[in-house]
Parts: structure tokens; sequence; C-alpha cells
């Protein structure tokens, strides 16, 4: 079963953080501006944690609820029209939120809504990129969510073998053949990843990495968020 360690809850729930998963069921290689513009992608799906539960977002809504596995109760399916009314004047944390994942869904929730979408949000690949570009001073590095995950010890991180070899493109052709179950667990693990990660910055802003120069793992300063880390002592 897939859920969120007590201590991480008590964490989200304290800092009022709302960690997000977001999927594209478009290749970006049919495009041909590539993934230089988000708002060229459709939105497939989201998963985020908010009020104790997962809440997965979807095309299919209530009927992906025979794709929530184990944990029904603790999953609340619904259409991506709800979306906004659950991230506005939220603080998200998540990853490519910046530059694809927060353009993408503003371009999709307000095709019929002329009011912006007002979110504050932590990037991991931004922070993360930016984290190791102030520590090599030779350029950032784009780690994937796994590689943090897993360096960093989260949650499922060492058994998730079989979600290394469900590559993105696997995801979308499974998610174009109607086999959504894969897809909503990888991305409730990535939202728990998110979540961990968070955690571990805001209580001490630092991440391990791997560097590229030596092939070792070393604990790196990153930015932390706000006043936020102040209020979080301890481990």
């Amino acid at each position: 079963m897939i859920g969120m360690k007590k201590k991480t809850k008590k964490f989200l729930e304290h800092q009022k953080i709302i960690p997000i998963a977001i999927f594209s069921d478009t290749d970006a290689s049919d495009l041909p501006t590539g993934y230089t513009d988000p708002t060229k992608f459709d939105l497939a799906a989201v998963v985020l944690w908010k009020d104790d539960r997962f809440h997965v977002f979807s095309d299919k809504g209530k009927e992906d609820v025979a794709y929530v596995l184990e944990d029904k109760s603790k999953t609340n399916p619904l259409p991506l029209e709800c979306l906004k009314e659950y991230i506005q004047g939220e603080f998200l944390v998540g990853y490519d939120l910046e530059k694809f994942g927060l353009p993408l869904i503003e371009s999709k929730i307000n095709l019929t809504d002329d009011c912006d979408l007002n979110v504050d949000y932590y990037d991991l690949l931004q922070e993360s990129y930016k984290a190791y570009e102030e520590h090599s001073g030779e350029g950032g590095k784009r780690f994937r969510l796994f590689q943090l995950a897993f360096w960093n010890a989260c949650e499922n991180s060492v058994n998730a073998a079989d979600m290394i070899g469900f590559t993105h493109l696997k995801m979308i052709q499974s998610w174009h053949w109607g086999a959504r179950r894969k897809g909503i667990k990888k991305l409730k693990n990535e939202t728990i990843w998110c979540a961990e990660l968070a955690c571990r910055i805001f209580r001490r802003p630092e991440i391990m990495v791997r560097d590229h120069r030596t092939n070792k793992r070393i604990r790196i300063p990153i930015q932390a968020i706000g006043n936020r880390t102040s209020d979080m002592t301890g481990d």
C-alpha cells in the first residue's frame, strides 16, 4: 500500500504544504516546439496530498476510482476541472513546476476562467540544479526526481524497482492504452518523494546528490523555503 508516513503528514499539515505530481500524456517528440512550450501539452493527471489523503485529478474523474490501488479510502478521484479549487492560494512542492508543471496547469484550468492561478511553490528540480551549480562552479545538473529520492532515502525509493523501467514514454503509452493503474501508482510515489524531500530540506536546508567529478554522493546546501525552515527544528 502506498501511503504518507505519519511524521511527513504532520509536517505537511503544520507547514500547510501540498506535494504535487503532474503528468502529461503528450509525447514531446510529437510537438514542433518540444518541451519549450508547456501549453502545447495535454494535462492528463495530477496527484496531490491534501487533507490527509491523495487526490487524483484526471480526465476520467470518478471513473478512476478503479485505479487507486489498495488505499481507496485514502484516495479521492476527481475531474481535472476541480483542480483549481484545491491548489488556489496554496503552497506547492513538486518537480519541474516552474518551467513545465505550473504553466501547463494554468493553460488548461483557465480555459473557461479569467481568474489567474495564485500559488506559491518550491521546485525541487530548479533548486537542486542551482544548488549543484553553486557547489560545482561548473554549471548545474538536472537530477531526476527518482535520483533525489533514492540518494536521500525517501519512502519506497529503495524498493521501486518496478518503477525504474517504467519510463515516461512507457507511461504515456500505457495511459493511452487505458492501463492507468501503474501510472497513478507512480504519481503517488512521486508525490510522497516530493513531500519527504521537502520535509528534509525544510528541517535542514541540505540535499544529497552525486558529484559528477568524483562519482561520490555528497551533501550540499540548498535553498530553504523562506521563514518556513525556521519553524522546524531537529531531524
